[in-house]
């Protein structure tokens, strides 16, 4: 798409979604965009003016751009789910009574580094990625934070094992993808935990079986694991450059940097040199009804 003809479809979208969440917002809600900023908006509740909760649009753009004849029909679902986060930001949560429904979720560090309160419950997990803990909703999720642990009177430690307990429930069949000697195996179950999978070790252990080379691990969002058998070098290559690929397409990114499994362990590794053309992979993964966090 010429970039000229991007830029116009973006604005209009842009557009379109301020004057639908206009109409669409819950009650003392509303919605306004910085100038020269229209890959987000910010809602608002009541008279706060800082802060808000920032929506990004990139998503949006980028299923707009492919598929431009339904423009219209990604616009209403993605200002469906936008009026959602308003509506369930305003409801009160508790742990107590929800145990089943709560779940680890994996963000970049820079997620609570950027947090000016510091209030959201995490614990480490490697360089590239931190464990969060998410109440869900069903249409959405609210993530824990310790003025909820300290009601519910539960400690950080008693979170983590519920949440990790719930995610062994969950149901984890990958699709298999072969190039070459590499085979590449993809868990993009429907419920936003996919990413969060890699906290199953008895799931890492059963993948493990299968593998005859060596164990590669991408978490680029939060809807896909990536498994991959890698038989060699430019195995490892196309396993980084579809963490990249996919880390730009998720509504929430974790790393664009794949890792390499061993000891029950996940470290981090980088590609310093391309040794065959970029592989163009598809898309996998994805809720369509999750909405964007802030």
């Amino acid at each position: 798409m010429a970039e000229n003809k991007q830029n116009e479809l973006r604005k209009e979208t842009h557009q379109k979604v301020i004057e639908k969440l206009q109409h669409s917002l819950p009650k003392d809600w509303h919605v306004e965009s910085e100038e020269g900023k229209e890959n987000t908006v910010i809602l608002f509740h009541g008279q706060q003016r800082d802060g808000g909760i920032h929506v990004k649009l990139a998503p949006l753009f980028a299923k707009v751009e492919q598929y431009e004849s339904d423009k219209e029909q990604w616009i209403e679902a993605f200002v469906e789910k936008v009026s959602l986060i308003a509506r369930e930001a305003t409801q009160k949560h508790t742990v107590r009574g929800n145990e089943t429904k709560l779940y680890p979720v994996l963000r970049h560090p820079s997620f609570v580094s950027n947090e000016k309160d510091g209030n959201v419950v995490w614990h480490e997990h490697t360089g590239e990625t931190i464990v969060l803990y998410a109440l869900d909703l069903e249409s959405s999720y609210t993530l824990i934070t310790k003025d909820m642990l300290k009601e519910a009177e539960m400690t950080e430690d008693e979170l983590h094992e519920a949440a990790l307990n719930n995610l062994a429930r969950l149901e984890s069949t990958p699709k298999r993808d072969v190039v070459g000697e590499n085979i590449f195996y993809f868990f993009t179950e429907s419920d936003s935990y996919s990413a969060s999978r890699v906290l199953n070790q008895d799931l890492l252990s059963w993948m493990q079986q299968k593998i005859n080379g060596k164990m590669g691990v991408a978490l680029p969002h939060q809807d896909v694991l990536i498994v991959a058998d890698l038989a060699d070098a430019k195995g490892a290559y196309m396993l980084a450059q579809i963490a990249v690929d996919f880390s730009m397409r998720g509504n929430v990114p974790i790393s664009p940097i794949p890792f390499m499994y061993a000891d029950e362990g996940l470290e981090p590794y980088m590609v310093m040199r391309n040794p065959k053309p970029r592989h163009k992979y598809p898309s996998h993964g994805g809720r369509k009804k999750r909405p964007p966090e802030r």
